[in-house]
C-alpha cells in the first residue's frame, strides 16, 4: 500500500512546525544565519547591507530576503 505524503493527507487536521535559527554577527551588518527544522536538515544564509548603509554589500540585504519570502 502506498503511503500518502503528510502534506497531502486530508485526514491531518493540524501540524506543529518548528524552526530554529542561530545567527552570528561577522561585522556590524554582515550576519550568518543557520536555520533548521526540528533539529534536522539545515541551511545557512548570509545577509549584509550595502556600502551606502555601512555594510560591505557582500550578500543580499534583509529586505531582499523578505521580498523573496513574500513572493514564495
Amino acid at each position: 500500500m502506498e503511503r500518502t505524503p503528510e502534506g497531502l493527507d486530508h485526514t491531518v487536521t493540524s501540524r506543529d512546525i518548528t524552526f530554529e535559527a542561530d545567527v552570528t554577527s561577522v561585522t556590524p551588518f554582515l550576519k550568518l544565519a543557520t536555520v533548521s527544522r526540528g533539529g534536522g536538515d539545515h541551511m545557512t544564509f548570509a545577509c549584509d547591507e550595502g556600502p551606502s548603509l555601512g555594510g560591505l554589500g557582500s550578500a543580499p540585504t534583509p529586505l531582499m530576503y523578505f521580498s523573496a519570502a513574500l513572493a514564495f
